[in-house]
């Protein structure tokens, strides 16, 4: 089967991507990556093929990874059936268009995006998998220690207090950040990575924390996809100190045999199971999608650009209020050291006044002396 995956960059899904196209090729199919990105071209492990340069004559199925993708490669190859892959329940370019006839199918990885997907306008025929990790390519690390003394601190696109509250809970506990570490601290893919290493693995991202992935509460955290939101409770500095205190060993073997069930290979045959139950659209789409890709597109820029201006805005409003405590604190300084000066200047006047004071009492003193030796009267005053 030839297999076109279609994605805007591959900047998002990169990791599934590589993923996906490896075991597909595997099994024989031909796959291709479309990508609208101009730097995506040389991408490691990748066909990666532009508009215009490289598409595939009729592929069999298109595989896309979000709203441009599904909508401009449903306007080049009209009659091509198309599954849409919903990596992410929050940000409108991850769902699926709401056109009919579009999409066939929709592949979700976790319950939010279950339900993310049954709510739209357009309710599209939904298969849930498990989000694949290559356990074959990523061998378990050996058994744990006692007591975890490295981490792999996923702390990119943490904020400054939460990474803040990251860095302080593990220096707190004698945890070093590094590559290899006992456990791993992030969400989603990064979790399910450190899960096929055998690491023990804390659920920790800016949405919130879960905590650490066990037998027993792995149901629930795969069901949100290892965000952080399962649970409606606070992470802070003194939760996550308490939970690193609870490191369990184990936690390593346990999480390599749960992330078997997240096994590559299966997905990819999930995945042609899905492909092959397809059929070829009768008619193309009677809408605008070349427009409507492009609008998306737009979109998708501007909103990314409006949340890195909130970013910048955030730390700039968390840069101000430090200098406004450096300010106050500077003030209540200056002002301690004003006080203390004028203490000591009028210490020091105090000093001089009586140092005057003994100076003329002395010279005083041996003039009478001076004069009781001539046999004078000292003169009086007045």
């Amino acid at each position: 089967m030839q297999i076109l995956l279609g994605t805007q960059g591959l900047s998002e899904a990169r990791a599934y991507l590589t993923t996906v196209s490896e075991h597909l090729e595997r099994l024989g199919h031909e796959v291709t990556v479309f990508s609208a990105d101009e730097g995506d071209r040389e991408a490691e492990g990748l066909r990666v093929v532009r508009t215009g340069h490289g598409l595939p004559l009729a592929p069999d199925v298109v595989y896309a990874q979000d709203a441009f993708a599904a909508l401009l490669l449903a306007d080049l190859y009209p009659l091509t059936p198309q599954v849409f892959a919903l990596h992410d329940d929050r940000a409108e370019l991850w769902l699926p268009p709401q056109l009919p006839a579009v999409i066939a199918r929709v592949v979700v990885f976790d319950e939010r995006g279950r339900e993310r997907a049954r709510a739209a306008s357009l309710v599209h025929e939904i298969v849930r998998l498990r989000r694949p990790v290559d356990t074959e390519a990523r061998a378990p690390r050996g058994p744990l220690g006692d007591r975890p003394r490295t981490a792999v601190l996923h702390t990119e696109h943490l904020s400054d207090y939460r990474r803040g509250i990251v860095e302080r809970a593990c220096a707190d506990a004698g945890i070093e950040s590094a590559d290899d570490g006992d456990l791993a601290i992030g969400r989603g893919e990064q979790i399910l990575e450190a899960m096929a290493t055998g690491r023990a693995a804390y659920v920790y991202g800016e949405d919130g924390g879960d905590g650490w992935v066990t037998p027993e509460r792995y149901g629930l955290l795969e069901a949100d996809g290892f965000s952080g939101r399962a649970e409606p409770a606070a992470t802070d500095f003194e939760r996550l100190r308490r939970d690193l205190d609870a490191y369990d060993p184990a936690m390593g073997a346990a999480n390599r045999e749960l992330a078997l069930g997240h096994s590559a290979r299966a997905h990819a045959h999930e995945l042609m199971s899905v492909f092959d139950s397809l059929a070829e659209r009768r008619d193309p789409v009677d809408a605008p999608l070349r427009e409507l890709a492009r609008l998306v597109r737009v979109e998708a820029a501007t909103a990314r650009r409006a949340e890195e201006a909130n970013a910048d805005a955030h730390r700039a409003r968390v840069e101000a209020r430090r200098l406004e405590r450096e300010h106050a604190e500077m003030s209540e300084r200056t002002e301690a050291l004003e006080e203390r000066l004028a203490a000591l200047e009028a210490a020091l006047r105090e000093a001089e006044e009586r140092e005057v004071e003994a100076a003329n009492a002395q010279k005083q003193r041996g003039v009478r002396k001076l004069l009781a030796r001539e046999g004078k009267s000292p003169p009086t005053e007045g």
